[in-house]
């Protein structure tokens, strides 16, 4: 495993943490659907730019999106908008974050054995009792 494979985890991280500082300092008075909507005209604006200046066709590319790209689009506003209420709920950026990772990683591992024959090792059994015992350390109080 070279760089490469690593780079996207860099990126994911790096993204998250700007992310969830940005989510955590958008006023709590502010439309959440007029931020969301900003947030999304510049993720627009920058996907389109990079397209745009590629080697892609849009009358050739536009033929290879599928359903996935309305679920993607839906998801997405669920998690922003989620992340956004829980700031405003009061959730520690050190803990909301945390707790919503952990258990969608608790199930996506069940997703991923009962729908994509992923294998329940012993140690992926170790690693969810270890997400639920931190879950609880880091929520109690």
């Amino acid at each position: 495993m070279g760089i490469h494979f690593y780079l996207p985890l860099g990126l994911v991280i790096i993204s998250n943490l700007i992310y969830h500082n940005a989510a955590k300092s958008t006023p709590a008075n502010a439309n959440t659907f007029l931020c969301l909507t900003v947030t999304y005209l510049i993720a627009a604006a920058i996907c389109g730019v990079v397209y745009f200046t590629g080697k892609g066709s849009l009358a050739k590319d536009i033929h290879m999106i599928n359903w996935s790209s309305w679920i993607l689009g839906i998801s997405i506003v669920g998690i922003e908008l989620g992340y956004l209420l829980m700031y405003r709920c009061g959730w520690e950026i050190s803990r909301g974050s945390l707790a919503a990772n952990v258990c969608a990683t608790i199930m996506l591992l069940v997703i991923g054995i009962l729908f994509y024959k992923e294998i329940l090792s012993p140690a992926k059994f170790a690693g969810i009792a270890c997400c639920i015992i931190g879950l609880m350390l880091i929520n109690y109080k």
